[in-house]
């Protein structure tokens, strides 16, 4: 018997923007696209590194359905958005719990409004965090753990920072979040004497090729559509 495949069920709030949840692999960056494979000669960079590619390309990402502009005047963040919008970000906080805001971001917090309601099947949870390894982004946007059976109100309320010193657009289409779904199990910890020379070992067959090793032996092709 075939297992069923879990589905991420979404529908936006918006109906002239549909993109409200896209599959990650989709929203890849251009400057990730432009990294050469090689530098210095023989030396691969990070577009070799298939962990990293993963992390581009792991989930689902949640896309900004309208535009966003930022105005800093002097330190305190304006943000405006089309007239058409009628559920947008707002100011939960104008000064945050200092442990929650992360370095290089203004201390005032906002809440996004996504505008799409979504679930997962019971049994399943989600990761819900920025979009990984997207420094590039002028803004943090908040970590958390969904699980499923709940439909997601469209008007959720994650909240984000804005980057010190940035003003300017945010378009439509950035991702602003990352959605990683996994199964529900419990899990133990075990202190296991011997990987590290287990680690070593499989270390002199990496030496043997410039790269690809990863890839090529234990890395497992996961699909999001």
């Amino acid at each position: 018997m075939f297992k069923k495949t879990p589905v991420l069920k979404y529908e936006s709030s918006i109906e002239a923007y549909q993109d409200s949840i896209v599959p990650s692999k989709k929203v890849v960056p251009d400057w990730y696209k432009k990294i050469p494979r090689w530098q210095n000669g023989m030396k691969p960079t990070v577009k070799q590194c298939m962990p990293f590619l993963e992390s581009l390309t792991i989930g689902y990402l949640i896309t900004l359905p309208y535009d966003v502009f930022v105005k800093n005047d002097n330190g305190a963040l304006q943000l405006s958005w089309p007239d058409f919008v009628k559920n947008h970000p707002v100011l939960r906080n104008n000064v945050a719990d200092i442990r929650l805001v992360p370095a290089g971001h203004y201390a005032a917090e906002f809440e996004w409004d996504y505008n799409v309601a979504y679930t997962l099947p019971k049994g399943y949870s989600a990761i819900f965090t920025h979009p990984f390894n997207r420094n590039d982004l002028p803004f943090t946007t908040i970590t958390g753990v969904i699980d499923g059976g709940i439909v997601m109100h469209p008007h959720g309320n994650p909240g984000f920072y804005i980057k010190e010193g940035f003003e300017g657009l945010i378009p439509q289409g950035t991702p602003i979040a990352q959605l990683i779904p996994f199964r529900q199990e419990n899990w133990k910890s075990k202190k296991t004497p011997g990987l590290v020379e287990i680690a070593e070992s499989q270390s002199m067959g990496k030496g043997l090729v410039f790269s690809g090793w990863y890839k090529k032996t234990f890395w497992v092709h996961k699909k999001y559509e």
